[in-house]
């Protein structure tokens, strides 16, 4: 991807770039970041004409435009999922934080992320159109103060498909309705033995989120982000869609990427980290990442314990037998 800002207007930027196909764009920019046209000589005008691969080349370009101008100007024209030194601030802000600090911000989500174990009672209800296993996401909206330090969080908005398989969001109290956050958490049913523990989920979410930022520009994420696991959501869908082609799987954690890998262990080292791609890899939730998810915290839904939780029992008794000897 190359690109040069070749005027400012009234409200914003006239971008050129070059695709990874070498194709030429013109896209306006504006400074809060939205399209302001966009002009190419590649690709089909009407997307309904383009194939798959080539609709990607066109948002690529789009997302690199707004990365360039980042890049070269004051401005930071990102929405909140892309806000790619705003996504940075936050996963350090909440790394910085004691765990006791941390679970005064996020207990509600933890025990979200939680809720599709049988044990757990969600903060937010599931919508009645949402089945077990189903898609759904735990939007979280975080706010830094002055200090680059979490301000405030929102509570917990849902995202989900509707009656008629339509994707829609319930947005619930926002501390800053008026004012963009600095990150928005993008979470899913989980298995996380502790808040120590989901600390450093988040912090890893944080993570793919900003690997996304990269990828979904058409860019090699820096090194430190080239890992394997599910950030933001968008880009999940276009890793999963079989007729785009141009990406990986790198939403999926057992995905065999070259450079690429899992380094969240869910609290269980190199035996948590090996038996989740072990038992992704045998076909665990196949063709579901939120259905394998659940499973491997409850396979079988019926209140017995899923293999995380194995071996979260495993790994206690161990500890028991070590004490009593």
């Amino acid at each position: 991807m190359k690109a040069e800002i070749k005027k400012e207007t009234d409200d914003g930027f006239g971008v050129e770039v070059h695709d990874n196909s070498g194709v030429q764009h013109k896209i306006g920019i504006c400074y809060n970041g939205e399209k302001d046209g966009h002009l190419q000589d590649g690709y089909a005008d009407e997307p309904s004409n383009r194939t798959a691969d080539e609709s990607e080349m066109v948002a690529q370009a789009r997302r690199y435009a707004r990365y360039h101008v980042y890049q070269e100007t004051e401005y930071t024209p990102f929405p909140p999922e892309e806000n790619l030194p705003g996504i940075k601030k936050v996963k350090q802000a909440i790394e910085d934080l004691s765990v006791e600090e941390f679970e005064s911000y996020f207990s509600d989500a933890y025990d979200q992320v939680l809720s599709n174990h049988p044990s757990v009672t969600p903060p937010v209800p599931h919508p009645e159109s949402v089945p077990q296993n189903g898609y759904i996401l735990y939007l979280i909206d975080v706010y830094l103060d002055d200090t680059d330090e979490i301000e405030a969080v929102s509570d917990i908005h849902l995202q989900y498909l509707d009656d008629n398989g339509d994707k829609t969001q319930d947005w619930n109290n926002d501390p800053f309705p008026d004012r963009q956050s600095d990150a928005r958490l993008q979470l899913f049913g989980k298995y996380v033995p502790s808040m120590e523990v989901f600390q450093e989920f988040v912090v890893y979410h944080l993570r793919c989120q900003l690997r996304d930022v990269y990828i979904g520009a058409g860019l090699e994420p820096p090194e430190q982000y080239r890992v394997l696991g599910r950030g933001n959501d968008e880009l999940t869908g276009r890793y999963h869609n079989e007729e785009i082609t141009v990406y990986e799987d790198y939403h999926l954690e057992e995905a065999d990427i070259p450079g690429y890998e899992l380094e969240f262990d869910y609290g269980f080292g190199e035996l948590g980290k090996q038996s989740v791609i072990n038992a992704k890899r045998k076909g665990i939730g196949a063709g579901n990442p939120d259905g394998a998810d659940s499973r491997l915290a409850n396979p079988s839904q019926d209140g017995e314990e899923g293999l995380l939780e194995t071996i979260s029992s495993v790994l206690r008794g161990s500890d028991t037998d070590q004490t009593e000897t």
